[in-house]
């Protein structure tokens, strides 16, 4: 694994506070010139560290008002009902996060919808005929605490 220096760290916490930022802004910011800093996010790029860019959407003005936590006990942990859970999962743009986890449930799903009949539809159309469901139990959210995708860099 590459060992980040101090600039790359700044490079990367500025270009992880404004993906929008040129690198022009990201040198400023790193306090370094233009030209190594574009080698750097090149370099950085190739090393897999920078996985991409990402355009934010506002979820409320696009008429996704609810946010839900679905968690999922699956009828078994054999590999191949796995697959098939994980399959099926990918396969519902709702769904924006899909988690295995160790606990009581097996799976945590973040979904976004427009409002609980939304929630509903999908819950009894989609989610209930998921492979290898035993439980499925349903939180929504009332309230985003903290939202982030930065890592502690």
């Amino acid at each position: 694994m590459r060992t980040l220096d101090e600039t790359d760290l700044r490079i990367l916490r500025a270009m992880q506070s404004d993906g929008a930022l040129s690198v022009t802004e990201i040198a400023e910011r790193a306090g370094i010139s233009q030209s190594p800093c574009s080698r750097r996010i090149a370099s950085l790029q190739n090393d897999g560290i920078i996985k991409g860019k990402r355009t934010m959407l506002d979820r409320r003005k696009l008429g996704f008002d609810t946010l839900v936590i679905v968690r999922i006990k699956l009828v078994s942990h054999e590999a191949e009902n796995l697959e098939k859970f994980k399959q099926a999962v990918r396969k519902i743009p709702e769904i924006q996060i899909a988690l295995l986890v160790l606990g009581d449930f097996d799976f945590y799903l973040r979904m976004i919808v427009e409002d609980i009949e939304h929630y509903q539809r999908l819950l009894q159309d989609q989610l209930v005929t998921l492979p290898g469901v035993r439980e499925m139990q349903s939180s929504v959210i009332l309230e985003v605490v903290k939202d982030t995708n930065a890592l502690p860099i």
